[in-house]
């Protein structure tokens, strides 16, 4: 049965500009932790199928 998941929540800290933007971005770790909130929200609602 597929999961369908239809809220995506997003969360960003704006601060001031540095010089090097470029080096302070960290793309894997931003990917690590979308992925770590996705695989909580599917196991989340794994577990709501099992229950009903």
């Amino acid at each position: 049965m597929p999961i369908e998941i239809r809220e995506l929540l997003i969360k960003v800290r704006i601060e001031e500009e540095t010089a090097t933007v470029s080096e302070s971005i960290d793309i894997a770790g931003l990917k690590q932790t979308l992925l770590k909130e996705c695989k909580k929200e599917i196991a989340k609602q794994c577990n709501n199928l099992r229950h009903r």
